[in-house]
């Protein structure tokens, strides 16, 4: 989603000279009105502080896949969201979530699908990234499933210089996981995440996505990772998408392999692409 951008356009006279270049700001002014209707996100996984219109509904489609662990292991995250613009600078939206699982374990393959309960979330931007100094908004999200519940807070700072966009998010979560009858496991996540993108063309962005994802139980700190890799951006009217890849770049502390990285709690590569559609 981009700022509206008023243009105006000269007096139409009759002569052929004029009438082209007129004719091309009517176009531009019609590109840069649809390109600014637009709610477009340049990230996978880090977010940017722009919100939806009031009264504005998106549809997105998450596909979310973690491969390689010192075993075969592939998982896939589904979410579809609807996204709902409820107040000039508010938004909110609700998940439904679901995860497929393939792992050997000791010589034994398992398969599992699991429906992951649904998400509530709520945003709120405080500064716009380009009228102000920083763009600011404060994000939190709630998860309740079967078997967990989950709670999520991020803060979420972006600027835009012209065609760069730079985004970096601060995370919190508190996930609670019932693993008996009588017994709860409860991890907090603490995670870093930061995107730069330049947009090629007004549809087209290229760019990179950092992610250090941190755990700990209640025993204390328990592992680190850090990710990085490409992202690619895709913004049409009425719809976008965007990809990113992010192998495992390092382990920072704790299940720390021969090859410098996490395989135990982590995994070789990340990837994901979101498809969101304009209602």
């Amino acid at each position: 989603m981009r700022p509206t951008r008023t243009t105006t356009l000269p007096p139409l006279r009759t002569s052929s000279a004029t009438v082209l270049p007129c004719a091309l700001a009517v176009l531009a002014a019609l590109v840069a009105t649809t390109t600014a209707a637009a709610s477009e996100r340049r990230f996978a996984f880090t977010y940017e502080s722009l919100v939806l219109n009031p009264g504005h509904i998106e549809v997105e489609q998450w596909n979310t896949f973690r491969g390689g662990r010192e075993e075969l292991y592939l998982r896939f995250d589904e979410r579809i969201e609807f996204e709902i613009g409820v107040l000039e600078n508010l938004q909110m939206a609700w998940y439904l979530n679901a995860t497929a699982v393939t792992a050997a374990a000791g010589g034994a393959l398992t398969k599992e699908l699991e429906f992951g309960g649904v998400s509530n979330e709520w945003k709120w931007k405080l500064l716009d990234p380009v009228a102000d100094p920083v763009g600011l908004a404060l994000y939190g999200e709630w998860t309740a499933a079967p078997s967990e519940a989950e709670l999520e807070a991020k803060v979420i700072v972006d600027k835009r210089f012209g065609d760069l966009i730079v985004a970096l998010n601060v995370v919190g979560e508190a996930e609670w996981e019932l693993e008996g009858p009588d017994e709860v496991k409860q991890e907090i996540v603490v995670e870093l995440d930061a995107g730069l993108a330049y947009l090629l063309t007004p549809q087209l962005g290229l760019g990179l996505e950092l992610r250090n994802h941190n755990e700990f139980v209640a025993a204390g700190f328990e592992h680190s990772a850090l990710f990085a890799g490409p992202t690619l951006s895709y913004a049409a009217e009425g719809w976008w998408t965007t990809l990113s890849v992010m192998p495992q770049i390092v382990a920072l502390a704790a299940h720390v392999s021969p090859t410098l990285q996490d395989l135990h709690d982590h995994e070789r590569i990340n990837a994901r692409v979101l498809l969101g559609f304009d209602l």
